[in-house]
């Protein structure tokens, strides 16, 4: 059901904490299916994301989702991070089942809500 890449991340998820000086902060909770993501980002002055976590309460594809965003945002600059979408997460993940693809889409909303976040 999911590829491998998946249940790599979430049996063994990177980035996932808390930035206690994060300067940018996301979090969405979905009523549906009762997900809760919470993105973290540390941008310097520069506009390169030096650190992102994730905090999540979800499924597989939630945070294996949060792990694939998180990591290939690291070291990006914000305005190139901002055109990610998630198809390339689902990429990244090697698929997800249809009735998953609103997982990468609710990250990617709460990456964007980071981003809208951000305070320097």
């Amino acid at each position: 059901m999911y590829s491998k890449e998946v249940k790599e991340y979430f049996e063994n998820p990177i980035n996932m904490g808390i930035i206690e000086d994060a300067n940018g902060i996301g979090q969405i909770k979905n009523e549906i299916c009762s997900d809760i993501i919470k993105i973290y980002l540390k941008v310097n002055e520069k506009n390169i994301i030096e650190d992102a976590k994730f905090e999540a309460k979800g499924c597989p594809p939630v945070i294996a989702a949060c792990c694939a965003i998180t990591n290939m945002i690291k070291n990006m600059n914000i305005d190139e991070s901002k055109n990610i979408t998630a198809k390339e997460i689902i990429e990244k993940l090697n698929g997800l089942p249809k009735e998953k693809v609103h997982c990468a889409e609710l990250v990617i909303k709460t990456f964007k809500k980071a981003i809208k976040s951000i305070t320097k």
